[in-house]
């Protein structure tokens, strides 16, 4: 099993786009940053910040994220996220993660991954979609 450093911090830019949107997402009637993008790029932060220090035989798959959407962001801004460990157990990893736009925090959120072996993980779902479970 891979060794985690406590405080490891990854960082990430995004560009709010209209498909971003809350309007065009469905999650609200307004063209600002949408709530379900936020909680996908704050996952992708962590995600892709861990992978670079699995084996090849492994990932992380999000099981848990509280999220705190504080403050629009509007169609053209820039957000920056920071993911930091804050701590690990076995297999389960634990992140808190800022959201930033140019003018202020815009989030806040603790997410948990899972560390699984890819092989493993994808025979298990492949069961379920033969109805095998």
């Amino acid at each position: 099993m891979e060794e985690f450093i406590i405080g490891t911090c990854y960082e990430k830019k995004f560009h709010v786009d209209e498909e971003d949107t809350a309007l065009v997402l469905g999650s609200g009637g307004e063209a600002v940053l949408a709530t379900p993008r936020l909680v996908a790029w704050m996952e992708n932060t962590a995600f892709e910040g861990l992978e670079l220090t699995l084996t090849r035989e492994n990932t992380t798959v999000g099981t848990q994220i509280d999220i705190k959407h504080i403050a629009a962001s509007p169609v053209g801004m820039e957000i920056n996220i920071k993911a930091t460990l804050v701590n690990w157990e076995k297999r389960t990893l634990n992140f808190e993660i800022e959201a930033w736009d140019k003018a202020e925090k815009i989030g806040t959120a603790h997410h948990q991954r899972v560390v699984v072996d890819k092989s493993r993980f994808m025979e298990k779902v492949m069961k379920k979609h033969e109805g095998n479970l």
